[in-house]
């Protein structure tokens, strides 16, 4: 089995979709979801290396930076990030880490025609998915990529991570006005009470509006972005976009694991 951590869980849309991707490719895997409170996250970590017919876990809100603390071997970028969203286990049972949120996102954005490079982008909420897509739109080529979070500090050490590969970056307010892409990356949107966690008076008709809320698909924050004329992004296109690199970390080889595996997978469900 693949195994999916988060606290809470019953929003994550990644059983249904793996397990479909699975059955499409022939592989007698389920993808199964699991609640894990995070004073218990090191208890289950070290529990489930005894599990002998594990391929290994994705990893969603909260965990994904404390996770990477538990992983005795990071690739380079989650090493970067300070967060993994996927781990395995290594011939050797310990755990192996990756992220692949911010190379999901920009292949998201990318899939629906829009580019990321010479955009003024604002990230807003930078645990551990929020990291990687500011690191990942820094590296696809953003001008700027500004930074905002409830944690001042961990704005700030991330803005100075950031500008020390090179792009432009700053601690900024939750305010879309001035940017050509934001991004919300912090949890707010999962429920209908929430409020928006972007301020879009001011914003440019021509902003790219994205979440990574993937359950509503449209998100008050997007239905808003969207009423003022705005490139609408759900999340589910990150989500689709991580689905081959978190393939290839998990070992699963050659197959059909690309939008267009997914696209059956939604359709046959």
């Amino acid at each position: 089995m693949l195994g999916i951590i988060g606290d809470p869980i019953a929003q994550a849309r990644s059983p249904e979709v793996w397990t479909g991707l699975f059955r499409l490719n022939g592989l007698d895997v389920v993808c199964v979801p699991m609640q894990v409170a995070p004073s218990r996250l090191g208890a289950f970590l070290e529990g489930a290396k005894a599990l002998r017919n594990f391929l290994g876990l994705i990893v969603t809100i909260p965990h994904k930076a404390a996770s990477a603390a538990h992983v005795a071997t990071l690739t380079e970028r989650a090493g970067r990030v300070g967060a993994v969203n996927v781990i395995r286990l290594t011939d050797g049972g310990e755990w192996a880490g990756d992220t692949v949120d911010g190379i999901g996102f920009v292949a998201g954005l990318r899939s629906r025609g829009q580019d990321p490079a010479g955009r003024r982008s604002l990230v807003v909420g930078v645990g551990g998915a929020g990291t990687a897509i500011a690191f990942a739109l820094a590296e696809a080529g953003a001008a700027e990529v500004a930074v905002f979070d409830v944690d001042e500090e961990r704005a700030a050490e991330v803005a100075a991570r950031l500008a020390a590969t090179g792009v432009s970056s700053r601690v900024a307010t939750a305010d879309a006005a001035g940017f050509d892409l934001v991004v919300n990356a912090s949890p707010l949107g999962m429920s209908p009470d929430d409020p928006l966690p972007i301020t879009l008076d001011g914003v440019d008709p021509e902003c790219i509006v994205a979440d990574v809320v993937v359950y509503p698909e449209m998100t008050k924050l997007l239905t808003a972005a969207h009423e003022r004329g705005c490139f609408a992004q759900p999340g589910v296109h990150m989500m689709d976009g991580q689905i081959t690199p978190m393939a290839a970390f998990l070992g699963l080889g050659d197959g059909q694991w690309g939008a267009d595996a997914v696209a059956k997978v939604v359709r046959a469900r």
